[in-house]
């Protein structure tokens, strides 16, 4: 991409962190401003940042596959994933939970002990209260009904960004809801942020992973649309050698009319009969 267009520009200074497309940018190659956020959340001024990842995907074959906006590693293995939440908060719990899972599956080595596991962090950064109890913040672990610790090394967190009241993170939240790097209060997001919205080469960034992103939505939705047609094509064919079995027609003949093979109508016979 050689130039921006007036449209891109626009939709670029217009991005925040609760967009998925800027912040996968924003926080490529960031460890500095992921263990800003970290260090704040957590209250650890000790915590430091090894390694990001960006929109990582946990790929399974077998069952439900995970994308994480942010998954960082800290000096002593703890894993730490962030999300950015906008909308729908009711499944929230159950995928945190799911999250976590993943992030722990592959953790151990063949032949390690359970006790080498590090801690894992599912943070949940949304533009509500996800558990509608008036609080700008919470941290789940397990525990038992008499408020046992399990100490397992599993934490969730759901933190309100629109939360009205005054509270530590306060402008912590409204530095990842701004566009605007002139209302920043944190010099290394501010910093980061101008670097995106106001350098060429930032905007160009951005702008490349739009198309990017555009490309990627529309290979899919291609496929989506080829296996509709697929599935439309074989049940118009189910249908036409239903009608032919019906009357009497030889699998031969069918078989010129369908694009089904010989087993698949031979199974369609045996549930006609």
């Amino acid at each position: 991409m050689d130039v921006i267009t007036k449209e891109e520009q626009k939709m670029t200074q217009e991005f925040t962190l609760f967009n998925d497309l800027y912040m996968s940018k924003f926080f490529e190659d960031f460890n500095e401003g992921v263990e800003l956020i970290l260090r704040l959340i957590l209250d650890r001024e000790d915590l430091v940042v090894q390694e990001v990842k960006v929109q990582d995907r946990i790929i399974n074959f077998l069952h439900h596959s995970t994308c994480l906006d942010v998954l960082a590693v800290d000096a002593s293995g703890k894993k730490y994933n962030i999300e950015f939440q906008v909308g729908s908060f009711s499944n929230l719990p159950k995928r945190s939970r799911y999250y976590a899972g993943e992030i722990d599956h592959g953790m151990l080595e063949k032949g390690e002990e359970y006790e080498s596991m590090e801690e894992v962090y599912v943070i949940f950064i949304c533009d509500g209260d996800v558990m509608k109890c008036g609080r700008p913040m919470y941290h789940f672990t397990m525990k038992d009904e008499m408020g046992t610790e399990l100490e397992d090394g599993r934490h969730v967190l759901f933190l309100n960004a629109n939360y009205p009241g005054d509270w530590k993170l306060k402008d912590l939240m409204d530095d990842l809801k701004s566009a605007d790097p002139e209302q920043m209060r944190y010099d290394v997001l501010k910093k980061r942020t101008e670097y995106f919205k106001k350098k060429e080469e930032g905007r160009m960034r951005v702008c490349e992973g739009m198309m990017d992103w555009y490309n990627t939505r529309n290979q899919k939705e291609r496929e989506q649309w080829e296996k509709k047609l697929k599935l439309q094509k074989k049940e118009a064919d189910e249908q036409l050698v239903k009608k032919m079995l019906a009357g009497g027609e030889p699998i031969e003949k069918i078989m010129e009319y369908s694009s089904l093979s010989r087993e698949e109508i031979e199974r369609i016979r045996k549930d006609l009969a």
